[in-house]
């Protein structure tokens, strides 16, 4: 009988531990700060676009991001990117303005420092009448969290 007692006694604190435990994993994977990159469908040459990124954390905004910047550069010419920094807008959505001179393909990578996490999509688009690259390594999502 008091073999009994311990095995139910014991698969009781393992239940318990098990449950805590898994809680605790799944509120540190809600706190995970995720960036959205929003760029217009159509963007013309010499014209002014917006081109924004909501930042949530759970399933709620982010309203204190601590630096928000957007990457951007021409496809193949990374190492002539421009750097922007975002201005927030309101309900977790950062944005800047600009206006493209050449057609062809781009990239846009937002860089999100919020709640000591950093996270960094990336997302291409295209200007006037230009085609997407097929650059599977410039096409994946790029996220860093810190």
């Amino acid at each position: 009988m008091k073999r009994v007692a311990a095995g139910i006694l014991l698969m009781s604190v393992f239940f318990v531990l098990f449950a805590c435990s898994k809680g605790e994993s799944e509120a540190e994977g809600s706190l995970m700060v995720h960036a959205e990159i929003s760029v217009p469908e159509k963007i013309s040459l010499n014209t002014e676009e917006t081109l924004s990124v909501s930042v949530t954390q759970g399933n709620q905004a982010v309203e204190d991001a601590s630096d928000v910047q957007f990457e951007i550069w021409k496809a193949d010419s990374k190492e002539e990117s421009e750097m922007i920094r975002a201005e927030h807008t309101g309900d977790g959505i950062y944005e800047v303005k600009k206006s493209f001179s050449e057609e062809g393909s781009y990239f846009v990578q937002t860089h999100v420092t919020a709640r000591d996490l950093h996270v960094m999509p990336k997302k291409e688009f295209v200007v006037g009448k230009g085609t997407l690259t097929d650059k599977s390594e410039d096409k994946k999502e790029d996220y860093s969290h810190h």
